[in-house]
């Protein structure tokens, strides 16, 4: 897959929640915007950068370090918590991105915005934003918020070869849950939903 390939994705109207469900754990609903805010939810913004690899174009992934909290160890995109400095979630996004993996706005390409999704486990709103750069790019990683990052083909998502169950621990504990397998890792949850929703674009 090709930057045209995911320019042209963008032209069309989002998947949306057709797009999460694939990947929505058993616990989630699909809740409409009201039902969420009526839950005063935090509100957060993540990155979904792409860039070319040798296998086309590949997603930029991080990996939580090991903490007390509801999202320990898990993978997820560069993103985080909306701060007052903030004016849009977008810019949350971009911020956050930079001070946790050093992705820099100047050098990235605006794609376009995915759905919003819910996270129950941590009453999060989120808004993911797609960007794009030529090759991959310069990370400079913080240890108290990354362990490491990894990418994966965005035509492996795309072709759900990597797609089966997989048993986590979550908040209401241990669960069966759809996600993607990728060199020793589980891509699920909200992440996943997100990679779902992008796959779904291409479908």
């Amino acid at each position: 897959m090709t930057i045209t390939d995911l320019e042209k994705a963008f032209e069309q109207p989002l998947p949306g929640i057709k797009g999460h469900q694939l990947l929505m754990p058993s616990y989630r609903n699909a809740l409409n915007f009201a039902a969420v805010e009526a839950k005063n939810p935090r509100r957060a913004g993540v990155l979904v950068h792409l860039f070319d690899g040798i296998d086309g174009l590949e997603v930029l992934l991080m990996k939580r370090p090991e903490y007390e909290g509801t999202h320990s160890g898990q993978i997820s995109f560069p993103g985080g918590k909306f701060e007052p400095g903030d004016r849009t979630l977008k810019e949350t996004a971009f911020r956050e991105a930079f001070e946790e993996v050093g992705l820099r706005k100047e050098k990235l390409r605006s794609i376009g915005a995915l759905s919003w999704l819910y996270i129950p486990p941590s009453n999060f709103y989120v808004e993911p934003f797609v960007t794009y750069s030529s090759k991959y790019p310069e990370l400079v990683l913080q240890k108290e918020e990354v362990a490491y990052t990894l990418s994966v083909p965005l035509a492996k998502i795309c072709d759900r070869s990597l797609l089966r169950d997989a048993e986590v621990v979550t908040k209401y504990g241990p669960m069966r849950v759809p996600a993607f397998h990728w060199q020793g890792e589980i891509i699920w949850g909200a992440t996943a939903m997100i990679l779902g929703e992008l796959s779904a674009l291409f479908s």
